[in-house]
């Protein structure tokens, strides 16, 4: 089987209390499973394309949920490692303390380049991988390098900086080893005003497409392969891609959200599925913003996906 994409990164066990209680006062959880990578992947297998995920979990009863759940939702896991000794990390979502996440030490946190063995990653369509990965240790800040590397289709980077985690005081850094490799870059403003550092500052002031700009022209490892760099930024009103030297943008109308969290991952399927379909840019961002508004409606990072684009 010929993979649409192939992702790379960490999957936690997500815990949140009931809407309008907090994990405190609650008397039951609600239990769910939380990854960027792999929440865009359930976004692309709802939406028929052919994905799988790339992981490690602990050989525990968290672990056995995440795939099952991933396996419900049509996501291949043929390629997720068990851990004997290092536990699946976790992530509580409450709404007056916000997320915490307990990941060090977890199984993915180790996670090198050997996690690829027997991976056809040459043979992928697309391949995904988040800064986030390139955050949680050297070892997967390796892997993910090398999965960009290996591939041979589209490389898909979304920057994702997080902080409180291994690398977090020098993500700009770390990061951006993954977007010098990227053909397609999916990023927040903030994101890549910080990873740009001065090229960035300069461009802020006039707006998404000169900090696309800045982006498309990073330095590439393969300079003859001639792949022209696509460059999607999200702001708070509007989402903007530059590709084939042509600006695009669409202003943002967010309705009420019950959680957030996990919309830039939705947005991130819509618009790659579209893309991979041989849609438009215009089309892919209409995709990608539908998609990432349906999954603000749900506490869940991917209960609410739609399983079509239209």
């Amino acid at each position: 089987m010929e993979h649409d994409l192939i992702a790379l990164g960490e999957t936690m066990v997500a815990l949140a209390a009931p809407p309008g209680e907090s994990l405190r006062q609650a008397d039951r959880w609600l239990v769910d499973h939380a990854g960027a990578e792999s929440n865009t992947c359930v976004g692309l297998a709802r939406l028929g394309l052919r994905v799988s995920w790339v992981s490690r979990l602990g050989r525990d009863t968290a672990g056995d949920r995440i795939l099952d759940a991933l396996a419900a939702e049509g996501v291949d896991t043929t390629w997720v490692h068990r851990d004997p000794q290092r536990p699946t990390g976790v992530m509580l979502k409450d709404p007056d303390a916000g997320v915490r996440y307990y990941r060090s030490g977890s199984a993915a946190s180790v996670m090198g380049p050997e996690v690829l063995d027997g991976v056809p990653a040459k043979q992928a369509r697309a391949v995904l991988v988040t800064g986030v990965t390139a955050l949680i240790g050297a070892a997967p800040h390796a892997a993910g390098i090398a999965l960009l590397d290996t591939a041979r289709g589209l490389r898909i980077v979304d920057p994702n900086l997080r902080q409180g985690l291994w690398g977090s005081d020098r993500r700009a850094e770390l990061v951006r080893a993954f977007l010098d490799r990227s053909d397609l870059l999916l990023a927040g403003a903030g994101e890549l005003e910080e990873i740009l550092g001065g090229e960035g500052a300069a461009a802020k002031a006039r707006g998404l497409e000169a900090l696309a700009r800045c982006a498309a022209a990073l330095p590439r490892p393969d300079p003859d392969e001639g792949r022209a760099r696509e460059v999607v930024v999200r702001g708070a009103a509007a989402i903007g891609v530059l590709a084939d030297g042509v600006w695009r943008e669409l202003d943002l109308r967010r309705g009420p959200a019950v959680d957030p969290i996990g919309a830039g991952d939705a947005f991130n399927a819509g618009y790659i599925a579209a893309r991979l379909g041989g849609g438009t840019v215009d089309a892919a961002l209409r995709s990608g913003a539908r998609c990432g508004a349906a999954v603000t409606t749900s506490r869940s990072d991917t209960g609410g996906f739609p399983r079509t684009l239209e």
